[in-house]
């Protein structure tokens, strides 16, 4: 594929794989990762998009070029027009990046504590992506044949990518029509069907898919934090693409976690675990998006897509289903392990609020319209979940992490959607085998429903 800004075609062997300027002053963080660091202070785009403290080495210890040098061989354009220009290593290109890793902004840019320290919450994408990233237009966005094929396996593929039965043609129209003023939102699109592809793809086609979905979502974020940071958080002219935008983002996102947990080994369990905290604060960003303009979006051209789900959260709110007899019980041995347990009064109330969210997503998928607009409950949980929660869950406090497990249920109920699968299964085993015996009598229920006759009921159900 083409990529802009970089070395011509005689510059190269043949054969061999295009190099990549190192960025030798680039901050720990990068480093630690091995991706390309744009360099800029105090926070380089690759933390503050990731919510990641971003720490430069001391001046002493970065390496001097001698005086009259020439550069090493790398691309001489570095404007940043296409994620091309970002470096990745053969690793990288075997496993998907999570939008986590680059996807996202810190609130305080100037942080220079430990990367453990507690995340800020995200009250907006707006507010929060880098304001030196001065908007220019004066490259447009790069398309490709690769591009060109992505948009056509979405077009032909029965499968529903965003959770809008028969309703994907009207977002991919709309992606299309935006594509000269909000390009950001057609490359988040071919994103998100380069990954959609690599999982119907055998390798290393499906390497090289996925390599291109981080591109593209690379591009995309670029993009809309440029665009983001000259416009009020309630405007509403780019409400539609900024609101398309950050719900196929968070859909991507929660496509990446999802797949690389199945991969993680029982030792790693902290890292299963990070993945979903960086995955709901992504989601948070997404809510802060909708809020400003929601009343706006619902007598737009989405109204058909929101009211998908909009009856349904009505009928799940308290005093509604949720509060009556006839809502739901799933999470009710949840609320009796809050009830006895001797946590904190701060962190129950944080995780008895997940568990009302938690049972609100569960009431909302018995009355969606159809099964298989079921993934929105799932997506709803992850949107509304408390930053409180997040904060508990990523310290492992076992009640809070049998609240995900709970989750995994969810998930699993659909599991006929492309972007889920056996995730769900995989999340409540794991958490199952971490917790041991002493909470086996907790997270009976939900093994119960990914194993055996319940499963396949459950499948029944759903499909």
């Amino acid at each position: 594929m083409p990529q802009p800004g970089g070395t011509s075609p005689q510059q190269q062997p043949k054969g061999h794989r295009r190099s990549h300027r190192k960025s030798r002053n680039g901050c720990v963080e990068c480093k630690r990762r091995h991706i390309r660091c744009d360099e800029r202070r105090p926070a380089c785009a690759n933390c503050a998009i990731a919510e990641r403290t971003c720490v430069f080495p001391p001046a002493k210890d970065r390496p001097l070029r001698k005086k009259g040098s020439s550069p090493p061989h790398s691309p001489t354009r570095t404007d940043g027009r296409s994620p091309s220009t970002t470096a990745w290593n053969s690793s990288d290109a075997r496993t998907p990046r999570t939008p986590s890793d680059t996807a996202l902004p810190q609130l305080s840019r100037t942080q220079s504590h430990p990367t453990t320290s507690e995340p800020s919450p995200l009250p907006s994408f707006g507010e929060s992506f880098p304001r030196s990233c001065e908007p220019s237009w004066s490259d447009p966005p790069l398309f490709t044949a690769d591009h060109l094929s992505l948009l056509y396996h979405m077009t032909v593929t029965g499968d529903s990518f965003f959770m809008t039965p028969r309703r994907d043609g009207d977002i991919i129209e709309m992606a299309i029509r935006f594509a000269s003023s909000h390009p950001y939102l057609i490359d988040e699109v071919l994103a998100l069907s380069a990954l959609h592809k690599a999982t119907t793809t055998s390798p290393p086609d499906s390497a090289h898919l996925l390599h291109v979905a981080t591109e593209l979502q690379t591009r995309a974020i670029t993009r809309f934090t440029r665009l983001s940071s000259t416009l009020p958080p309630d405007d509403m002219a780019s409400s539609i693409p900024r609101f398309l935008f950050a719900a196929i983002l968070s859909l991507h996102d929660l496509a990446d976690t999802l797949s690389s947990v199945r991969t993680l080994h029982h030792s790693q369990f902290h890292v299963f675990v990070n993945r979903f905290v960086d995955c709901f604060r992504i989601h948070h960003g997404v809510r802060a998006v909708i809020r400003p303009t929601w009343q706006h979006l619902l007598t737009s051209e989405l109204e058909p897509l929101l009211t998908l789900t909009h009856k349904a959260r009505v009928d799940a709110e308290p005093g509604s289903a949720r509060g009556e007899p006839e809502g739901g019980h799933e999470c009710r041995p949840l609320h009796d392990l809050l009830d006895s347990s001797d946590l904190g009064p701060a962190t129950v109330t944080a995780c008895r609020e997940a568990v009302d969210q938690l049972q609100y997503a569960f009431d909302m998928y018995r009355d969606l319209p159809t099964p298989a607009a079921g993934p929105h409950a799932a997506s709803a949980f992850s949107v509304t979940v408390s930053t409180d929660y997040v904060d508990v869950l990523r310290r492992l406090q076992p009640e809070a992490v049998v609240v995900l497990a709970y989750y995994g249920v969810l998930l699993h109920r659909c599991r006929h959607f492309w972007i889920f699968g056996d995730a769900g299964a995989f999340v409540v085993r794991a958490i199952a085998q971490h917790l041991g015996a002493y909470w086996h009598h907790i997270m009976a229920w939900p093994l119960s429903m990914v194993e055996g006759a319940a499963d396949e009921q459950a499948g029944q159900t759903d499909a």
